[in-house]
């Protein structure tokens, strides 16, 4: 009886989520609460970046600061890309939601963008990792790199689909800088990827990485999906 009364509590705070949460913005930040639209460069292409867990820090910068960083590269490919940059943090504070709550919140918002602009070609969850150093950086002809990994849900319905993606991209990224991917890291959960199977979750570096070597890995990131998006 106690198990299905938590059951049914947790299935009322996710629909009270889902109901309460304010409209989505896609958008270039400028603080927490006022922003102006994205500019992007029109393609026949688009990409979708958001951030699960937006508190992820560097040692210097933060997950966003990263996004964001991506994005500019893909549209000097000329992608049109856009960022969700509607604070998740400060909602799930100021409604007293729980951090473990956090793949329900960015789910709405990832199916609100799908359901305004349609399809994209491809759509990221970008996140850092948090391991030792030693274990998330590499040193390459002299220049330093954070590792990249991919998380697959077992437990989404597009898992074949985002698995083969992933395998895919690990691949061509250490085929340009040899050790680069730590590979694909498969979970029993969904992590969203039954919303879309244009989908990918990528841990870029861990906490102790700087951002240069951040930088570093995403230029290498933005060539490779380039050349898969174009295959």
């Amino acid at each position: 009886m106690k198990s299905n009364l938590t059951i049914l509590f947790k299935m009322i705070l996710i629909t009270m989520i889902i109901l309460n949460l304010p409209m989505p913005k896609v958008i270039t930040e400028t603080t927490a609460t006022e922003s102006e639209e994205v500019s992007t460069q029109k393609n026949d292409k688009s990409i979708y970046i958001y951030n699960t867990h937006q508190s992820e820090k560097y040692a210097t910068n933060s997950v966003k600061e990263g996004s964001q960083y991506l994005m500019q590269l893909l549209q000097q490919k000329g992608y049109s890309v856009d960022y969700e940059t509607t604070d998740f943090e400060l909602y799930k504070t100021t409604n007293n939601i729980d951090y473990s709550y956090s793949y329900t919140v960015s789910k709405k918002y990832l199916s609100v963008a799908l359901s305004n602009h349609g399809t994209y070609d491809l759509v990221i969850d970008f996140h850092r990792d948090s391991i030792d150093k030693s274990l998330s950086t590499l040193t390459y002809n002299n220049k330093s790199y954070a590792k990249l990994m991919f998380v697959v849900g077992k437990g989404s319905e597009n898992y074949e689909a985002v698995n083969t993606r992933c395998e895919t991209l690990s691949e061509m990224l250490n085929s340009k800088v040899d050790g680069l991917c730590r590979g694909v890291y498969l979970k029993k959960n969904d992590y969203n990827q039954g919303v879309t199977d244009n989908m990918l979750l990528i841990e870029v570096g861990a906490n102790e990485n700087t951002y240069e070597e951040v930088q570093n890995s995403l230029q290498v990131f933005a060539t490779v999906i380039d050349e898969y998006l174009n295959l």
